[in-house]
């Protein structure tokens, strides 16, 4: 049976950028405006409290629970600003009362677009909370970027405990049965999935709190989806950064030394490699060693040169070892979707998955395509492509998402 999931949100935008998560992954769910009792499968109640009076924001707390029968929900996450403004403190005074959780987890991370917490301190784009512009806020700045902290206000009196990164990373996370309250680092979304399943582990009628990167890793546990696919052939400095913002974020990247694998005329080890990370629910780049070191695109070429071969020939090499790793991946494993860098590169596949054609179907980022492969080994594989040389340093992983989306 499905799991449902009751979203506690203090403005309208929070609401819906927390609710989409459900949303994409085909999970119903509605944003509730007004109180009012019902029978729903997932839901987002919106008290529109974070501009009100800290005892004002309380009432509308504890208006909307009375209105929620909270027992029909599977998971009841508290839905907070990622910089932290608001009536934090007294909005989780008040939901814990009510609710009467095990333990609160408080984790308030958003990753994917800086908002990170380490040491119990938030850094927006790797500035302390406070040293920003939300500081500044005139209807309801940040004041406090310590989340340890926010939770020793709420809950004056009351053992608060942080749980650290390494702990984190390490499956080690201590729950002591004479503290309720923590405060939870993150750096990446792995680290927020990892933190959510070693809290599931222990079994508590858990309090979640945070922004909508905590409802995407508890989704990212409950309902996984199959991993996608890179393959990038471009060696472009702007590539190379965008390999490694995935590799940081959990995407498993393997490095392909073309000279030695058309030497040795073998890549299966590599197509292993890929479709066990696969299997393990990892997204899989596969690359050139001089995408990661510039150093290697020299040392392939003049390898190559001194085989007596052109630079077109080169080329053309590069595509059929890239290509042919992407088309035995899939063979053994197919993927959510396909992310394709460099416009030779993603050609050559289209050619050595004997492609007839490809149908456009949106853009998903300035010059980066979705589109759908029609005939062939993989008729009907989404696939987005894009040139080397350009695009931010998430888009490799962005692209991931919503191919993944395009499949639920």
């Amino acid at each position: 049976m499905d799991k449902k999931y009751l979203i506690m949100a203090d403005d309208f935008t929070g609401s819906t950028d927390t609710g989409v998560q459900l949303a994409k992954r085909g999970i119903p769910v509605q944003v509730r405006l007004h109180d009012e009792e019902g029978t729903y499968s997932s839901l987002v109640v919106d008290t529109e409290s974070r501009n009100l009076s800290p005892s004002d924001a309380r009432d509308k707390i504890s208006r909307a629970v009375l209105q929620t029968d909270m027992k029909q929900f599977d998971y009841t996450i508290k839905k907070v600003d990622s910089t932290l403004r608001g009536n934090i403190p007294d909005e989780l005074n008040e939901l814990n009362r009510l609710y009467e959780s095990d333990i609160l987890v408080f984790a308030p991370s958003l990753p994917s677009i800086g908002r990170q917490v380490k040491d119990s301190v938030l850094t927006i784009n790797g500035v302390k909370g406070l040293d920003t512009q939300f500081a500044k806020d005139p209807v309801k700045p940040l004041n406090d970027d310590n989340i340890f902290s926010i939770l020793k206000k709420a809950f004056p009196g009351e053992n608060v405990d942080a749980i650290s990164l390494d702990e984190i990373r390490s499956g080690n996370i201590n729950i002591d049965s004479q503290t309720k309250f923590y405060a939870a680092d993150a750096m990446s979304d792995l680290d927020l999935q990892l933190l959510v399943k070693d809290i599931l582990k222990s079994k508590l009628k858990v309090l979640w709190v945070g922004s909508s990167g905590i409802m995407d890793a508890i989704l990212s546990i409950e309902n996984p989806v199959v991993p996608a696919l890179a393959i990038v052939g471009s060696v472009s400095e702007v590539t190379s950064k965008q390999v490694k913002f995935a590799r940081e974020n959990n995407v498993k990247v393997i490095s392909i030394p073309i000279y030695d694998v058309y030497k040795d005329e073998s890549y299966y080890n590599y197509v292993d490699e890929a479709v066990n990370a696969m299997k393990d629910g990892q997204d899989v780049i596969v690359t050139s060693s001089a995408t990661i070191n510039r150093n290697e695109l020299k040392y392939t070429q003049d390898k190559l040169k001194a085989d007596g071969l052109s630079m077109d020939e080169i080329g053309l090499i590069v595509q059929s070892i890239l290509g042919g790793l992407g088309r035995r991946i899939i063979k053994n494993i197919k993927p959510s979707g396909l992310f394709i860098t460099g416009g030779d590169t993603a050609k050559g596949f289209f050619d050595v998955v004997k492609a007839n054609s490809v149908d456009i179907i949106t853009e998903v980022a300035t010059g980066t395509p979705m589109m759908k492969i029609t005939g062939g080994d993989y008729d009907n594989l989404r696939v987005i492509t894009k040139a080397g040389a350009f695009g931010n340093d998430d888009l490799i992983s962005f692209s991931f998402k919503k191919l993944k989306e395009s499949n639920m």
